[in-house]
């Protein structure tokens, strides 16, 4: 008796230690002790241009019951970022998505995740020679394509432009600058100039105040992040030089939004924020429990519409609003249940 009872209390241990090493390492425990995969998106900076992007996120972890996280950077630093990202490295979630400031720096942190065995994307900013699985978001040289036919259309006797941006090494302004050169090819638009002021609204401000000030010919000014807009049209407002001066820029913040009510802003190029929150976490997701890169995008490219392109972009798009189209497209941002994009 003593023999059976010890060679039965042999057999529970081994099963126990089986299904131990069964229980998968890609996912964390929850306060309910199911185990959940944990995503992590980081941004390019703390715009409330993210807002919508974060109501995306949340519903699809909801939907999909996995932990969702966000960070936004404070400030345009490349370096800040990394350590962001590094901190979630050092508690081996399960799989991030990024929204690159800056390739160079952050290109060799993300192939040293995925060397890691974490499921890594890009959103939003690109950076296509790193070793991430794929990218969600606008195409930026489309995009900036599609901001240089605005342009046409707002100049067509041509005339000086100028530019403002965060950071032209941020691999979506530099895609959006040539998109913009691209389009403009062959007319009398000419973009002279882009000035940098590492996503501080003031500096931003006092960019365009400067260039008011120092050319009396300008035809229009190209804000090409989400906050260049609203401080644009202020500056150009308080010069006395609206309807001389056209306004065009990136996105719909609720400031951009007010503008374009008033006339105060001719035409925007607006993204889907909310697009690149849901479809990074449904992809992430994939990516993690099916565990084979191809399976994972055929099945997301299946349930979300998006066709995957080459180097594994999935393309979000734009569309141009202007005065005229506001209050229409304020209907379809409420139908998702955000406000801004």
């Amino acid at each position: 008796m003593q023999r059976l009872l010890l060679w039965l209390v042999v057999v529970v241990a081994l099963l126990t230690v089986g299904c131990a090493k069964r229980e998968s390492p890609t996912t964390t425990s929850s306060s309910s002790g199911e185990k959940k995969v944990r995503i992590v998106l980081v941004t390019n900076g703390s715009s409330p241009f993210w807002d919508p992007m974060e109501v995306g996120m949340r519903r699809a972890a909801e939907e999909l019951g996995c932990e969702a996280t966000s960070r936004r950077p404070q400030t345009d630093s490349p370096a800040l970022q990394r350590q962001i990202i590094e901190e979630y490295q050092a508690q081996r979630v399960d799989g991030i998505g990024i929204s690159v400031i800056e390739s160079e720096t952050v290109g060799p942190l993300i192939d040293e995740l995925m060397n890691s065995g974490m499921k890594v994307i890009t959103f939003d900013s690109d950076a296509a020679n790193s070793k991430r699985i794929a990218y969600i978001g606008t195409n930026n040289f489309e995009a900036g394509k599609a901001a240089g036919e605005a342009a046409k259309r707002l100049l067509p006797e041509g005339g000086k432009v100028f530019g403002f941006v965060g950071n032209q090494n941020a691999p979506n302004a530099r895609e959006r600058i040539a998109g913009f050169r691209e389009a403009i090819k062959g007319t009398n638009i000419v973009l002279v100039d882009v000035f940098d002021d590492n996503k501080d609204p003031a500096k931003a401000r006092a960019n365009v105040e400067n260039v008011l000030q120092a050319h009396k010919d300008v035809k229009m000014l190209l804000g090409l992040f989400s906050y260049n807009g609203p401080q644009i049209a202020a500056a150009v407002k308080e010069a006395g030089l609206l309807g001389k001066v056209k306004v065009l820029c990136f996105d719909a913040e609720p400031e951009t939004i007010n503008h374009l009510k008033r006339g105060e802003i001719d035409a925007t190029v607006v993204q889907k924020p909310y697009e690149f929150g849901y479809r990074s976490v449904q992809l992430l997701y994939k990516l993690i429990t099916l565990g084979d890169v191809q399976k994972a995008l055929q099945e997301f490219e299946r349930e979300s519409g998006y066709k995957v392109g080459p180097n594994n972009t999935i393309d979000t798009g734009v569309e141009i609003i202007t005065p005229q189209n506001i209050e229409e497209y304020l209907k379809r941002l409420e139908a998702l249940g955000i406000k801004s994009s």
